[in-house]
């Protein structure tokens, strides 16, 4: 049986009929993550939508007078394949509440005393309804004649905007009557209307009229409540040809020739390193149907929209997030060669045999290896997560030529060219050899295209048993690839540090190459000087409310630690240090101070600043800021790395902050992972496995504990800015 829900949505009015060219989104109701947005067409259906069961979707459309994106309903992914009908006057108006004549339940009707020059278009004109509303619910006889004082009742709702006069109905003016004078009956005029063509799309004008008139006609013979105005409908289609709605919605690039499907960048090389682990691109600067394919299993399996298979805006700042809320650091502690007489990384020693092989030390690892872990654990976090399975660290990195010596070893893939991974499950490292085949079988081979075979340009994954009988990786994961062609083996692919492993920001390397107009559907903002906005005069003073809270937990302009090791205690630090202690230094100078002394020397300058900035997040900014790190590390340049770094980086917060999109819970994570002080949502778990209770801080040890004022206050601006957004 399937786990994966195919639904296809239908929006039908008050009448029962589809309605077309609405615009609507999908969202994740877990993780507000749009699933799929676009305009409903002839049959009033939404691009079908895949998801596993279970997962809850909220549905939003756009109201028809303003530009809003208004929820209409919910409903869960439950059954191999659904027809969801939602069926909704309030799609076409905006349900007004009367007033309150003072008894329970009651209400009074508004009214329109008919004076001299009036006529029922103008009265229809003057509170933005029909004269067809008019008629039907005054039951008129003829709408050319009223009278002076007639009490005209008027529709319980009307259009929030404009008004559409029937075509077939035109009245004329009102003559003079005296007050007195009763409405004489008549015979109802004849119309010369043509009847409407059946196979046509009714307008949406139309659609507003006959809705309205359907709800008046509901309140005034009280068959139907108000409150029965909306209700959805799900119902099980398993039919093979064509049962299900089909949506004929574009191509979402169709119409955008600025994104990229062919040609050769760096921009397109960087695209095919990240996404290794989506398909097993290979990093060519070349877009290849192998670059289409892996854009198209991202934009699948963690974008969650329809297929393109071409870089635009909206990719890019989204491989971006997938940049940061996938780090590497905390795997690469066994990353690096163990022997001590190299650096790391071996020493560029090229063509030394090694028994039957031949040894070539690579200059770090390969960048293309980092992003398949990243991928990895994605899948294992999300479609996998049923296995509660999760990448624990790198075992074994760079080994290199006089490390194979010393071990005895004549193998040379772990010279940049492969990883070994220990897994833990439930938080508790595994060595069960079927945890570790469903890895491989379940996960890198079907999501990478790996193989147990050597095939060139490959991902190889070692198998549990070699064919010769031979014990293979049966307690861990082995991958590599050294199968790839020489074109991809170039030293240029080849990094040490976390920072040069991941790379720089897409958006950035698209900006640097003078290719903005690509970035129009990615909600980057962009200045004079191209660098990301938070816009809005009243965000921007609640971000410096944001930097004052974090502060308050962190410490001042010239606040310092000389950091400790996991598990020991802070020796030397001040909150408040003399002026010009870190202000009067280059952010180089910091670095250099950072890595000169051990964490046992009061001259080291480990956290610095008010945001207690560590030495990984001032390089990192320095990459993104386009900064050459002789800058003095002042007031100013502290904000800065603050407002277009440190918050720009953090995905939660950066989206909550400019779109108000994210949740006030995934903002509070994101800030409890990027600093100490801020706790933990309750529930949510540290990197140490500890469930939050609401005080515990992600990186909570008895160096760092969460701060439970400063966490207050962050919550509270978070909960501000969502406001704002809301209200906006």
């Amino acid at each position: 049986m399937s786990n994966k829900a195919l639904a296809t949505v239908q929006i039908l009015d008050a009448l029962g009929n589809p309605i077309p060219k609405i615009h609507y989104q999908v969202r994740n109701q877990k993780t507000d993550q749009h699933v799929v947005k676009g305009i409903t067409n002839s049959k009033g259906c939404f691009y079908e939508i895949q998801r596993d069961k279970g997962t809850i979707l909220d549905v939003y459309v756009k109201s028809l007078f303003d530009d809003g994106m208004k929820k209409i309903k919910s409903f869960t992914m439950s059954k191999d394949r659904m027809l969801v009908k939602v069926i909704s006057p309030k799609l076409l108006i905006d349900l007004k509440t009367l007033e309150n004549n003072g008894k329970q339940g009651g209400y009074k009707r508004k009214t329109h005393t008919v004076q001299k020059g009036d006529t029922l278009t103008s009265i229809a004109q003057q509170y933005q309804t029909t004269v067809r509303a008019l008629e039907n619910l005054n039951k008129l006889e003829n709408i050319n004649k009223i009278s002076i004082g007639q009490i005209i009742k008027l529709p319980v709702n009307t259009p929030a905007t404009g008004s559409k006069i029937s075509q077939d109905k035109k009245p004329q003016p009102l003559k003079k009557q005296p007050e007195n004078a009763k409405s004489q009956k008549s015979a109802p005029p004849k119309h010369d209307a043509k009847k409407a063509d059946q196979s046509s799309e009714p307008g949406l004008e139309d659609y507003k009229n006959r809705a309205l008139e359907k709800l008046n006609e509901w309140y005034e013979d009280g068959k139907k409540a108000l409150t029965e105005a909306i209700k959805i409908e799900m119902k099980e289609d398993r039919s093979q040809d064509g049962g299900t709605p089909k949506s004929d919605v574009p191509n979402l690039c169709k119409s955008s020739p600025q994104c990229i499907s062919s040609g050769q960048s760096e921009l397109i090389r960087e695209i095919n390193i990240r996404l290794a682990g989506f398909g097993g691109a290979l990093p060519t600067d070349k877009f290849t149907p192998l670059t289409e394919a892996c854009i198209k299993q991202f934009q699948r399996d963690y974008m969650g929209v329809p297929e393109t298979g071409k870089i635009c805006g909206s990719f890019l700042a989204t491989l971006d997030k997938f940049y940061y809320e996938y780090p590497i650091s905390g795997f690469m502690k066994k990353a690096t060669c163990p022997c001590g007489k190299c650096k790391g990384y071996g020493n560029k020693r090229k063509g030394i045999k090694s028994g039957a092989n031949t040894a070539n030390e690579y200059p770090g690892l390969h960048r293309s290896l980092i992003w398949i872990i990243k991928a990895l654990n994605f899948y294992l976090k999300n479609e996998f997560k049923s296995q509660s399975l999760e990448v624990a660290y790198i075992e074994s990195g760079y080994r290199c030529i006089e490390d194979n010596k010393v071990k005895k070893r004549t193998s040379v893939n772990h010279m940049g060219l492969a990883i070994d991974l220990h897994f833990n499950k439930k938080g508790v490292r595994t060595k069960d050899v079927s945890d570790m085949e469903f890895i491989r079988k379940k996960v890198i081979s079907t999501k990478m295209g790996a193989t147990e075979l050597r095939v060139t340009d490959k991902i190889y994954l070692e198998p549990k048993v070699f064919a010769s009988g031979k014990s293979g990786a049966n307690t861990w994961v082995h991958f590599d690839i050294t199968r790839y062609s020489n074109e991809y083996l170039l030293d240029q692919f080849f990094k040490k540090t976390v920072i040069d492993l991941n790379g720089i920001s897409l958006i950035d390397i698209a900006k640097r190459s003078g290719s903005n107009n690509l970035l129009s559907c990615s909600g980057i903002l962009l200045g004079k000087d191209n660098t990301s906005k938070i816009p809005d005069k009243t965000i921007d003073e609640l971000v410096i409310e944001l930097g004052n809270a974090i502060a308050s937990g962190e410490g001042s302009y010239e606040a310092w630690n000389a950091g400790a090791p996991e598990g020991k205690r802070v020796k030397f630090g001040k909150m408040m240090d003399t002026i010009g202690t870190i202000t009067s230094k280059t952010i180089n100078q910091l670095l250099k101070a950072s890595e000169a002394y051990t964490w046992e020397d009061e001259r080291r300058r480990f956290a610095t600043g008010k945001y207690q900035t560590i030495p990984e997040t001032l390089t990192a900014a320095k990459t993104r800021l386009g900064l050459s790190g002789d800058e003095l590390y002042d007031a100013k340049m502290q904000e800065k790395v603050f407002k277009e770094h440190l918050l720009v980086g953090r995905t939660s917060i950066y989206e909550l902050i400019t779109t108000g999109r994210a949740t006030v819970k995934s903002a509070m994570t994101d800030a409890s992972k990027e600093w100490a002080s801020i706790a933990l949502p309750k529930g949510e778990k540290n990197k140490f496995g500890v469930i939050s209770d609401g005080s515990i801080g992600y990186h909570q040890s008895k160096t760092n504990r969460a701060n439970p004022h400063s966490t207050s206050k962050v919550k509270e601006i978070f909960e501000k800015i969502k406001l704002h957004h809301v209200e906006k």
